[in-house]
């Protein structure tokens, strides 16, 4: 049995600055739809029979294409929606770090306990992920799952028993591909 866990493919930002939007419902660009559309080749001899995605735009359009390309089902999951950053969502790094240098600062120290006024911490996403990461588990099949990068990341310490503390030294990139095998 394989999982696939695929970050969605790259947003449409509208004035091309980098901001933090963890829970922002954006869209995918067209280069982030071609990249989706581009996994198309890698995942067709897999054998995945189902699809699970975030219920946000950039994740559910990722799922329909590669839904409609491999002919496979997909299933929306709250669950798998990105950590939520309360005031900061929608708000560029440079405008966080200006309008909030303490709380930016204590975030870079305590990265897993860190909670963002009306957000989340790395802590509540992680077990949030893990949780539906486990009921996924259990269908005994090949299938896909995509999400957020900080999904993904907290999935990755979970898997490979990384100190939740080190998320930020995962990278991963814009339509990126894990693959988690399982044997026996």
């Amino acid at each position: 049995m394989n999982i696939y866990l695929i970050r969605h493919g790259k947003l449409n930002w509208e004035d091309n600055i980098k901001k933090c939007i963890g829970i922002t419902d954006t869209k995918l660009s067209n280069e982030g739809i071609k990249m989706i559309e581009g996994l198309v080749s890698f995942l067709k001899d897999k054998n995945i029979s189902k699809i699970y995605t975030s219920d946000l735009n950039r994740c559910e359009k990722s799922a329909q294409i590669l839904s409609s390309s491999l002919k496979v089902p997909y299933y929306t999951q709250r669950e798998l929606r990105e950590i939520n950053m309360g005031i900061w969502e929608n708000k560029s790094f440079d405008y966080i770090k200006k309008h909030y240098p303490l709380e930016y600062d204590e975030r870079g120290k305590n990265i897993e306990t860190f909670k963002v006024e009306n957000g989340e911490s790395f802590y509540e996403c992680y077990n949030r992920s893990v949780n539906i990461f486990k009921k996924l588990q259990k269908e005994n099949e090949n299938i896909a799952i995509i999400c957020h990068s900080g999904v993904i990341k907290c999935l990755l310490c979970y898997l490979k028993n990384i100190p939740l503390n080190n998320i930020l030294n995962i990278k991963l990139n814009y339509g990126d591909i894990v693959c988690i095998s399982y044997k026996n």
